[in-house]
């Protein structure tokens, strides 16, 4: 057996019996001057007419290292209740981008999930006007994306309670050069330590893929739709990846002291919208693991059915398709204990963005 040395994040799982979230109302986001110069105008509302939505600035020509962006979306029927953004630098895959801090005269009230929170019981339309990061590149594309939802969205599918219709968004995109982006299309986490639950509740279990984020269960409603997979421990399954959708009912909600309750139940997120994740036993080598280097030779993953994979051991690759069509591989590095507090398993994950 080979001698996997790597960092990891460690990651421990929190049982408990109930979880709430909560936010804090913006100030009024109604907040544009008019001698402020603009570096792009976005509009989108719902009936579309007269919008901009896809803005398209040459970042060479602004020698500011943020671009001023004036923002305007507008419904007729739905509340909006959050904005959503996110940003791809260089085609390397989505992020979170924060507001706080880039907006001028208003303040910011992030969602737990990073989302904005939009005030007023009314709120149909809003305008605004916020600055956006300039990396600095010598070549390729920034784009931001934007979005509004009646509720909790998700980062990665922009049709979850999008207000304005389920593929609605507006886009600003930043051009470097002769605008074209030359990425491998591959996202490597070096290490990552995910632990066996706890009946006292002290650890954590869930992983995004998206934000290389690990979580308790009582981060509860606001971060159960990011979660990909968990980590657990079974009687005859042993070391086991599980789903967030498919997860063992391992929680004892109602103090029996026997495990009645899965994720849904435990978060209050439905069923419905927590993630799939497909895992299938690979026949690769360590060495052509390593070997990989872009997105494109993953490509040939699939088709997988099973959300649960068993009896994981040190060295073992595992190939999986998430809830968004993206495909991966994940390296057992190593298993330590059972169900104690030493239970845990590192894992190596590439996966394509």
């Amino acid at each position: 057996m080979k001698n996997f040395k790597t960092s990891a994040i460690i990651l421990l799982v929190s049982i408990l019996p109930f979880f709430t979230s909560c936010s804090d109302d913006n100030d009024d986001l109604v907040v544009t001057e008019e001698e402020s110069e603009f570096d792009g105008n976005l509009i989108v509302t719902e009936s579309g007419a007269g919008d901009n939505r896809n803005v398209v600035l040459n970042a060479d020509n602004i020698e500011e290292n943020s671009v001023l962006v004036k923002v305007r979306f507008a419904t007729t029927t739905e509340n909006m209740r959050r904005l959503y953004i996110t940003r791809d630098v260089a085609n390397s895959g989505i992020e979170v981008y924060d507001l706080n801090n880039k907006t001028e005269g208003i303040e910011i009230d992030d969602k737990a999930d990073g989302s904005v929170d939009l005030k007023g019981d009314d709120k149909k339309e809003f305008e605004f006007q916020i600055r956006l990061d300039k990396p600095l590149l010598s070549n390729g594309t920034v784009e931001y994306t934007l979005w509004t939802t009646t509720g909790r969205g998700d980062f990665r599918d922009v049709s979850k309670r999008n207000a304005l219709g389920a593929e609605v968004v507006g886009t600003v995109t930043l051009e470097y050069g002769e605008a074209v982006n030359s990425t491998s299309g591959l996202k490597t986490f070096e290490a990552t330590m995910l632990a066996a639950p706890l009946l006292d509740g002290s650890s954590n279990t869930f992983i995004s893929l998206f934000n290389e984020t690990v979580y308790k269960i009582s981060d509860g409603e606001e971060f159960a739709a990011l979660w990909d997979f968990g980590y657990y421990y079974g009687n005859t399954g042993k070391a086991s990846l599980a789903s967030a959708s498919n997860f063992p009912a391992l929680f004892d909600t109602n103090g029996d002291g026997e495990p009645d309750s899965a994720i849904s139940a435990l978060t209050g997120v439905p069923q419905e919208e927590l993630n799939t994740f497909f895992f299938g036993a690979s026949n690769l080598s360590f060495e052509e693991f390593e070997a990989i280097s872009t997105g494109d030779e993953l490509n040939g993953i699939g088709p997988l059915t099973r959300e649960r994979i068993n009896n994981l051991e040190e060295g073992q690759i595992v190939e999986f398709i998430d809830s968004y069509g993206h495909k991966g591989l994940i390296l057992v590095l190593n298993v330590n204990g059972t169900f104690g507090n030493d239970g845990a398993i590192t894992i190596l994950v590439k996966v394509q963005v």
